[in-house]
């Protein structure tokens, strides 16, 4: 179990590494260019690096309940506790991040179908 939880913690804190240092220099395929698409970018960004942060807690939270062992509980529960709680508040911040990129897909699409329109005529 010892072994287990250094790899995990490990593994999810560099993870958070991983993602933060993507999101500073950039995915390959996603490219936001346009003015308009600036606010949605500070956003999105925001919102991702609260999750990396909050992934980077998780690992930290399993390193210190596997450094304490089950032999102080309470330290080893709160942790544990604390851990499942994060990852409930990163599902709950990945869902607003999905639904926030839906809506600003949604926008330029209609956007763009009104500048063809526009052009059309």
């Amino acid at each position: 179990m010892f072994a287990g939880g250094l790899i995990l913690a490990c593994t999810l804190i560099g993870f958070a590494i991983w993602l933060q240092r993507s999101e500073q220099v950039g995915w390959s395929r996603h490219r936001f260019d346009e003015e308009a698409d600036r606010p949605y970018m500070v956003r999105r960004w925001r919102s991702r690096r609260q999750v990396n942060f909050l992934f980077l807690v998780c690992g930290v939270l399993i390193l210190v309940a596997t450094l304490a062992s089950p032999a102080r509980r309470a330290l080893w529960l709160a942790c544990w506790s604390s851990v499942m709680l994060v990852l409930v508040a990163i599902l709950f911040l990945a869902g607003l991040d999905a639904l926030r990129t839906v809506r600003h897909m949604r926008h330029r699409m209609n956007e763009l179908k009104q500048t063809s329109r526009d052009s059309d005529t």
